[in-house]
């Protein structure tokens, strides 16, 4: 399967967006949050359903109400045309899909799941998926094994759902027995079933004396309980009469606090002795501030007589005086500013002068900006045109040098170049050698054969030559024996004849087999080839390398027409540095007119005549600059000798000397003197105000004082100072016996004390309250004793009746002991059943590994060693175990090699897996940036295999860096939505 095309109408921040897929390796670039991950998403979601809520993956669901879904358009082996998938929201989470085929038809979704050979898409990722947090699985401190197991799945399995379904199947037969286990289900249950087979043996004889014990039982129950009552009851008393002793004190207090409040309160005022002692500390303190602000309102009126005030008149001219100050100090400054100023532009103004050549000012030279964009023009077109006649110096010098340098190489090549003909005759003999190499291969093959059956050939001949002379010794032996002792001469010569004729057919059959020719026309042919081989050497030197030669023909050929087309440009670059140079003078003449109308040197360089326009403008500037100083110079001078005028006669009559630098000092110092009298006599006039004001109100203070006092004393009727203290005692004493009066009857209330049984409390005497409680404790004390005998005799009864009732538990320990069996019986089936299901998994994966890991690793091998640049050459799997083998011959443990390098056996063993699935999944292979930490020679080096790869099972490829090696018809861009227009 091949994706042709995305149309995306909704899905995460891809809205509305149209991708054609049209190669078989496709760079989807983008930067962060541009869309990449989204598309994965999408692809995923089309092919297998959109992710359900429950899972850990986000829906990607449009936030702006678009639609959400979209479709693919894929390309099978085995159908004609391309095939529509859309899929979009639905009824069900997984979205609802429709598969149009290319001639209109439409197939269901049972039909895509067999199309992917029922597929999901977590085995989709994890064997087509490759992504960088999948190679970092690879380096998060695995031990040896795990890195072994690791890379078995990667190369065997795919993913690890047999892992899990392994493990959660050993967690459940963990769960349900362990073979010395105590917390598994089956061992508990076999604990609990031996309990009550034992049980069951002991329960069998009681059942005599129950009824009895059971009335006995109920009889003392009632009696501890009807006790147990009068305890309760007792206690309560005592509890009472606790309380009672424990506020008898409180309650006599009460009483006597009674009996003294009963009577009528004293008058007297609130807080009457706190204000007495205020007010007569208030007179004391009154009469010692009037004595010392009487003596400190002495001294001031004497200080006062002292100060004379000055005049207003004479105050208010000194002080607008004082105000010129700043204005006519700030026109100095200014005028020896301006000053300052105007001689340093004059001497700008000739620095300038001096610098462009001029003896005197031309103030209407033209400087206007179309003069100066003029020059500038005309200077940017100069520079232009040195650099461009630079250049093609340069490049005149350089072709010349080249030209120079490929003579000395042509020359270097005629002394040692091979004609045509020597190089004709080398080949010619290459070939004739090369045939001749040929045949006498074949030539010794034959040889070979030949003697072999030669070797045969003399055997059986050897084999026939010893029966035929057997034969015909036998024959001729019976031809004598028929003439000599039977007188048959016939028989015993025509014996004697065929013995010799058999004798001289071998002979002449050895002669023939003899007269055979080991050199046939194979070595006519070979000694022909030698033949013109040696003619062709001797007509010719062919003592050269043929391939040196063809080299050295190209390599002239090469450099002849290097220097042809040197030759061809230097003509043309000489062309244009002519134009250039006449070009470049009309502008020198244009640049002296400029200068002339400047009244510059010629001497100036053409690169300052903008500087010098920029300096006459400011000389321009600078002039008008110093008229408008001079005229403000004039306007401060007259401003500032009108002002000496004005002033200098009024002065004298202060007996102050007028001069300008000083007038403002003597004017200050004399106006504050002035200033400092009049402040001096206001303050001794507002002290002595003060003074006389706080006298008037210590006089009424005391006053008032004297009278609060006097109301004081006869509030409560007392002659003087020590009766109304003694009133004052006994009004306190009666205050505080009625506040704790109130504190003990709140408490006593809150205590439940009501009015009579205080007084009945009120008078005993504690001894007798202690007396009763001693009483009530001796019957509790009783009460208790009683009920400990009579529940010692009811544990007992309890004990045998719980003995006897023990008969009555058989039944219920046979039903539970029948039930814990079931239950027993009905978790072995599961754990057998389990165990017939951890089997058959662990006998599938033994299957795979055996069967496909050899497969795998054999590709994985020629992968490896590729996409390591041959540093690693082998790949070996053997007991379970996977090494790897280096250029240099030594073998290592994949623990044992670097990071990278490990991810790069990894990535071959799921590419060799891909390879080994293609009959059963030829779906796309996605990268999403899986390889952003590997340098570039590695990334390129893996992509290129990709590359080549990519006509069996197409490549997605996902990366936000770019990789220039791909071609942009490769590349698809995904621009982020901030950037959409």
């Amino acid at each position: 399967m091949k994706i042709k095309g995305l149309d995306i109408y909704g899905y995460g921040k891809i809205i509305d967006k149209s991708f054609k897929i049209e190669h078989d390796f496709v760079q989807v670039f983008g930067e962060n949050e541009a869309g990449k991950s989204t598309m994965m998403s999408f692809i995923h979601s089309i092919l297998f359903g959109f992710p359900r809520r429950n899972e850990g993956e986000p829906r990607r669901e449009p936030r702006l109400g678009n639609a959400y879904g979209g479709r693919l358009i894929v390309q099978f082996v085995d159908e004609v045309g391309p095939v529509t998938i859309e899929r979009i929201k639905g009824n069900k989470s997984a979205g609802d899909v429709r598969i149009t085929m290319a001639d209109g038809t439409e197939r269901s979704e049972d039909w895509l799941k067999r199309k992917l050979n029922y597929i999901d898409k977590e085995m989709y990722r994890s064997i087509f998926s490759f992504d960088v947090l999948g190679l970092q699985d690879i380096n998060k401190n695995l031990t040896e094994k795990d890195l072994q197991d690791y890379l078995l799945r990667a190369g065997a399995l795919g993913s690890n759902k047999y892992e899990d379904m392994l493990n959660a199947i050993n967690t459940k037969l963990d769960e349900l027995y362990k073979r010395n286990g105590t917390k598994p289900d089956i061992n508990v249950k076999i604990d609990s079933i031996s309990n009550m087979t034992e049980k069951i043996a002991e329960l069998e004889s009681y059942e005599e004396t129950y009824e009895s014990l059971v009335s006995e039982k109920h009889k003392i129950i009632e009696s501890i309980e009807r006790k147990r009552h009068s305890v309760n009851s007792t206690k309560q008393q005592l509890k009472n009469k606790m309380k009672e002793i424990m506020y008898h004190p409180e309650i006599k207090e009460w009483q006597s606090l009674a009996n003294k409040i009963d009577v009528e309160p004293a008058l007297f005022p609130e807080k009457g002795i706190e204000r007495y002692e205020a007010l007569k500390n208030h007179l004391t303190t009154g009469q010692k501030d009037k004595l010392l602000r009487q003596e400190k309102l002495e001294a001031l009126i004497r200080e006062e007589n002292r100060v004379v005030l000055p005049e207003e008149d004479t105050l208010n001219y000194l002080e607008r005086l004082s105000k010129e100050e700043p204005n006519i100090k700030h026109e100095l400054l200014e005028l020896e500013r301006l000053q300052s100023e105007v001689a340093t532009i004059e001497e700008k103004i000739h620095r300038s002068m001096n610098d462009i050549g001029w003896q005197e000012e031309h103030l209407d030279v033209d400087d206007s900006n179309i003069v100066r964009e003029n020059v500038q023009s005309l200077l940017s077109r100069h520079d232009e045109i040195e650099m461009e006649s630079e250049f093609y110096n340069n490049s005149i010098a350089q072709l010349k040098d080249e030209i120079k340098e490929t003579d000395k190489k042509l020359e270097s090549f005629s002394d040692s170049q091979i004609s045509n003909q020597r190089i004709r005759a080398k080949l010619e003999v290459q070939d004739l050698e090369h045939e001749l190499k040929e045949k006498e291969r074949v030539y010794h093959l034959i040889e070979d054969k030949y003697f072999e059956e030669e070797k045969k050939r003399e055997a059986r001949n050897k084999t026939q030559g010893t029966v035929i002379i057997s034969m015909s010794v036998i024959l001729m032996l019976i031809g004598l024996s028929f003439i000599f002792i039977s007188n048959q001469n016939i028989y015993g010569i025509i014996f004697i004849v065929v013995g010799l004729l058999s004798l001289l057919l071998l002979k002449l059959n050895k002669t023939e087999e003899e007269d055979d020719h080991l050199k046939d026309e194979y070595e006519q042919d070979l000694e022909k080839l030698k033949q013109q081989i040696k003619e062709k050497k001797e007509a010719h030197d062919l003592n050269f390398d043929y391939y040196d030669a063809r080299e050295m023909m190209n390599e002239v050929d090469r450099h002849t027409n290097k220097k042809l087309s040197d030759e061809i440009k230097l003509e043309s670059l000489e062309e244009k540095r002519s134009i250039l140079d006449s070009t470049n003078d009309q502008l020198k003449r244009d640049l002296a007119r400029v200068k002339e109308k400047l009244y510059v040197s010629d001497e100036l360089e053409n690169a300052q005549i903008v500087d010098t326009i920029y300096t006459i403008r400011n000389i321009k500037q600078m002039r008008r600059n110093v008229d408008e100083l001079n005229t403000r110079i004039e306007a401060i001078d007259s401003n500032i000798t009108q002002f000496s005028n004005s002033v200098r006669e009024e002065v004298s009559k202060y007996g102050i000397d007028f001069h300008i630098n000083s007038i403002f000092f003597e004017t200050n110092k004399l106006l504050e003197k002035l200033l400092k009298d009049k402040s001096t006599y206001h303050n001794l006039r507002e002290q002595i105000n003060l003074f006389e004001n706080e006298i008037d109100v210590i006089d009424n203070r005391n006053y008032v004082a004297e009278k609060e006092m006097k109301e004081l004393f006869k509030y409560v009727g007392a002659d003087d100072e020590d009766e109304y203290y003694y009133y004052g005692r006994m009004f306190t004493e009666f205050k505080e016996n009625e506040a704790r009066f109130k504190e003990l009857n709140n408490k006593l209330t809150e205590e439940n004390f009501d009015l009579e049984r205080r007084q009945q409390l009120s008078e005993f005497n504690t001894a007798d309250l202690r007396d009763e409680e001693t009483a009530l404790n001796t019957i509790i004390e009783n009460y208790e004793n009683d009920i400990d005998e009579e529940t010692t005799m009811l544990a007992k009864i309890e004990q045998d009746i719980k003995h006897l009732e023990k008969n009555g538990q058989l039944s219920v320990l046979r039903h539970q002991y029948e039930l814990e069996k079931n239950s027993i019986e009905t978790s072995a089936v599961d754990y057998m059943s389990l165990m017939y299901i951890k089997t058959l998994i662990e006998a599938h994966i033994k299957a795979i590994k055996d069967k496909r890991l050899p497969i795998v690793v054999e590709e994985a091998r020629k992968i490896f060693e590729y996409i390591t640049k041959e540093r690693y050459i082998d790949v070996m799997y053997e007991d379970n175990i996977i090494k790897v083998k280096h250029s240099n011959g030594q073998i290592f443990d994949p623990s044992e090699i670097s990071q990278s390098t490990k991810e790069l056996l990894y990535i071959a063993l799921r590419i060799s897996l891909i390879k080994a699935l293609k009959n059963y999944y030829n779906l796309p292979i996605i990268i999403d940036d899986a390889f952003v930490h590997f340098d570039q020679t590695r990334t390129r080096t893996i992509l290129d295999y990709f590359k080549k790869q990519s006509e069996e099972h197409q490549v997605l490829f996902f990366t936000c860096n770019l990789e220039k090696s791909i071609p942009s018809t490769n590349t698809i861009v995904l621009q982020d939505s901030k950037n959409r227009r």
